[in-house]
């Protein structure tokens, strides 16, 4: 499955396009059910997401029904630049210490990526990056 990449933006947010996406394929039904069960979990980069800007799982794919254009204006009608350029310096850096994820992604190296040589990637977004261009 083709997604955007993390470091993808839209309105000026990273990670923004990934979920959107997520979201128009959940919604469509053909979201694999590996991604479908952790969308939205508090633990993943979705959760982080969500959390951080205080919106529902529901109000993503509400969000999601319309074009990216009109998911943009939607966005950035609620949430200022300070707010989105806060979230992409913390999205950057998931994964690194003192930044959420911290604990989760040596565990995520060792198990679900233990396939990928992630020697030297601190980073939750490289290692998803690494983990798509094996696809």
């Amino acid at each position: 499955m083709k997604l955007p990449s993390p470091y993808d933006c839209l309105a000026g947010c990273l990670w923004l396009p990934r979920i959107l996406a997520k979201a128009r394929r959940l919604a469509a039904g053909t979201l694999p059910d590996d991604y479908a069960a952790r969308f939205g979990h508090p633990t993943g980069v979705d959760g982080q997401f969500l959390g951080w800007f205080g919106l529902t799982k529901e109000e993503i794919v509400a969000a999601a029904t319309g074009s990216d254009d009109e998911a943009a204006v939607w966005f950035n009608g609620r949430f200022s630049k300070e707010e989105i350029d806060g979230w992409n310096h913390t999205a950057r850096n998931l994964g690194r210490p003192g930044f959420p994820m911290e604990e989760r992604l040596p565990i995520a190296k060792a198990t679900s990526y233990a396939h990928l040589d992630t020697t030297g990637i601190d980073n939750v977004f490289d290692v998803l990056v690494l983990d798509e261009s094996e696809d």
